[in-house]
């Protein structure tokens, strides 16, 4: 199988950020023009487009959807009917549409929207113009990063304003309910899949054929997210291959000649739900879609939230990454709608899928609002204040780091180190400008984490998801969980080599560390944070490598002559930037099991409880201003990844009792990793709860 990780990390020579020109700059209005002549480039071009109703009807004619007729109606004429109106009903709810007009009308809103909040809809179109020199002949899938509910609307936009077809778009059933805007997503190419199939059979049927024919045969091309759903913490989410499998399931049967999957990277300055994302990780329900909702939504208008970074990435020909691998001749025997996906080809797919979300996150750009919270974390764990000098000189820092790991930043140095202060300057001054909602300024120059005005009397305790959290600790916990938001992008370059660097100081202290232990330590710390940080198997070599030989390079580690051990050599701010990125983390994973010791040691248990448990130690740990432990600990997306990875790796078993499902943790190894997370916690000098003075003292 050919692998993408092959591929040279670093970007090209120069800013990078030429290849993007702004939609809502000077002398683009012929692009975002919506009345304009629109004749679409095709992905997949047919001889004759194949309209939304003709799809229905290729869907109910085909040989998977008669023989499930067949089957379930048992020769009854009166139960015949009665399926074929229910797959008929099935296929309007799922169904795409498209109206010009209403692309249009939707398109006039976005850029008075797009015009009062944005100051920038950058896109790379040097990538653009690539992938459209490579449509012909083959299915085409678009698989965008999932930040914000913006974008697939944004995908749609911008293939509008550059004459690319409208794919056809996997939405959820939350906003089909959604009274007119369901309709008009639909108009714009929206089809929609519920959550969850249950044991609907026919339904599974219809939206698996329905799939099918999309990729076979409309020639839009199609999209939806790999990762399942949107990420609320602003990390990278594993893939989920459901989607993926049902696309690509006409390539293993030869019913196509090939598919290009296209990595699409959309990055935001700041996300419209940032508020609501932090709400939801500290267990707030996400309130139900509603026009009503949106409609109150549009306060937005009133807020700047900066610039977007949309970038089509470099295609996979998915014939060619397969290789030898793909056996299609092993399909070409029986129908291909009596056959599934072998083990094997799952496993192909799913290897595709972390493919995909890493090359997504190879070009997320980081802006310098990324780069500001990761040096505020820092300094306030130390228990230090940050002058806007001191600031620059560590931004300056950050940026040489992330240059040599490959990351696309919105500032790039030139070498001039006059002009670059400069450009970081302005740089920070116009970043602050949009986030002043969590850092500012004060007259003396000294960056301070603004006072949360969350009024939390709104929130309805009985709801929560975990432990119903006191108004102080909601209080102290939101700032810096929105900063924290900021902070996760950048986890995708600093996790790694910032676990090498916990691992080298740990094991140090018996003398040099050689190559092997490291690798076998570097390897448990991977397998644990794999869901946390999309950690794949398939990459633990090159990350390890990639991850030394930066290390070695910044002059934190020092390799014997034999290069067979290595020293930690580097000490102050230099190795407290990486190792305050995932301090968070295993403080999150150590209260974990802390929980599953002292509450669950010999009893078996249900997630709900756990989330609630696990939230409820935090809340006292943060009350008694304890060591490790950070607000962040709060977060149900930590600490539900924790307890599927303990699942993974057996120390947690699982079950079914009374269709509920039941947990048991293995005493002995759950002891243990405490044991082991507590002496890596303990080697992080940081005192994170200094936030509690910024937060609750800041004056400006």
């Amino acid at each position: 199988m050919a692998s993408l990780t092959q591929q040279h990390n670093r970007p090209d020579d120069g800013n990078y950020l030429n290849n993007f020109k702004n939609l809502l700059g000077p002398g683009m209005s012929d692009l975002t023009d919506m009345t304009k002549r629109y004749g679409p480039a095709f992905p997949f071009p047919k001889d004759r487009h194949v309209t939304p109703a003709e799809l229905k009807r290729l869907v109910m004619a085909s040989e998977r959807i008669q023989t499930v007729i067949e089957r379930e109606s048992e020769g009854d004429a009166k139960k015949k009917t009665e399926i074929i109106n229910n797959i008929k009903a099935i296929l309007d709810e799922i169904g795409l549409d498209e109206s010009l007009p209403v692309i249009r009308t939707l398109g006039t809103i976005l850029n008075f929207i797009f015009g009062r909040i944005l100051t920038g809809l950058h896109v790379n179109e040097t990538k653009l113009q690539q992938l459209k020199s490579k449509f012909g002949n083959q299915a085409v899938l678009y698989l965008p990063s999932h930040r914000s509910y913006g974008d697939f609307i944004l995908m749609s936009y911008v293939s509008f304003c550059y004459n690319i077809a409208i794919p056809g778009i996997a939405a959820g059933m939350d906003f089909h309910s959604m009274a007119f805007m369901g309709s008009v997503l639909r108009n714009t190419g929206a089809f929609y899949m519920r959550r969850t199939f249950g044991n609907d059979a026919i339904y599974w049927t219809v939206f698996k054929e329905y799939m099918r024919q999309l990729v076979r045969v409309f020639d839009n091309g199609v999209e939806f997210f790999v990762e399942g759903t949107r990420s609320r913490s602003n990390k990278a989410l594993a893939p989920k291959i459901g989607l993926l499998s049902m696309a690509l399931e006409p390539l293993f049967m030869g019913e196509i000649p090939d598919v290009l999957v296209v990595p699409v990277s959309v990055s935001y300055d700041r996300p419209l739900e940032e508020q609501l994302f932090v709400y939801e990780l500290i267990g707030v329900p996400k309130p139900k879609e509603s026009t009503k909702g949106l409609l109150k939504a549009m306060s937005i208008l009133k807020e700047n939230y900066g610039s977007i970074y949309f970038e089509f990435g470099e295609p996979i020909s998915v014939k060619e990454y397969f290789g030898k691998e793909l056996n299609r001749f092993q399909h070409a025997v029986n129908p291909s709608h009596v056959q599934t996906l072998s083990k094997s080809e799952l496993g192909m797919i799913q290897n595709l899928a972390f493919d995909v979300v890493h090359l997504q996150q190879q070009k997320i750009v980081l802006t310098t609002f990324h780069l500001i919270s990761i040096y505020y974390n820092y300094k306030k764990y130390l228990g230090q204040s940050i002058t806007l000098p001191e600031l620059i000189e560590g931004l300056s820092n950050l940026l040489d780091i992330f240059k040599d790991l490959g990351a696309v930043t919105t500032v790039q140095k030139t070498g001039n180190p006059e002009l670059d202060h400069h450009l970081i300057r302005t740089s920070v001054r116009e970043a602050l400008a949009v986030h002043r909602n969590i850092l500012q300024l004060t007259r003396d120059e000294v960056l301070t984490i603004a006072k949360s005005q969350h009024d939390f009397s709104q929130v309805d305790k009985l709801k929560l998801k975990g432990h119903n959290l006191s108004d102080m600790v909601m209080k102290l916990s939101v700032p810096i969980f929105t900063l924290q938001l900021y902070c996760n992008p950048c986890l995708h370059w600093l996790a790694q080599p910032a676990l090498v660097l916990l691992v080298v100081k740990h094991l140090s202290r018996s003398g040099l560390v050689r190559m092997g232990s490291l690798q076998q330590v570097v390897g448990e710390l991977r397998n644990l944070f794999a869901g946390e940080f999309v950690f794949h198997s398939r990459r633990e070599q090159r990350d390890f490598d990639q991850a030394v030989r930066h290390l070695v390079e910044f002059g934190l580690l020092e390799r014997t002559t034999d290069e067979e051990a290595f020293r930690l050599v580097g000490s102050g701010e230099s190795e407290y930037v990486y190792l305050s990125l995932i301090g968070p983390f295993l403080c999150c994973y150590l209260q974990v099991t802390t929980v599953l010791m002292n509450q669950f040691f010999n009893a078996s248990f249900k997630e709900k409880d756990y989330l609630a448990k696990v939230q409820e130690l935090v809340e006292q740990l943060l009350i008694r201003k304890e060591r490790n432990v950070h607000p962040y600990c709060l977060s149900l997306d930590s600490i539900n990844l924790a307890l599927h990875s303990l699942v993974s790796l057996g120390v947690i078993s699982k079950s079914k009792e009374n269709n509920a499902t039941i947990f048991t943790a293995d005493p002995i190894r759950v002891r243990t990793l405490n044991g082991t997370l507590r002496s890596y916690c303990d080697l992080l000098p940081f005192e994170y709860l200094t936030f509690q003075g910024a937060v609750t003292e800041a004056k400006l």
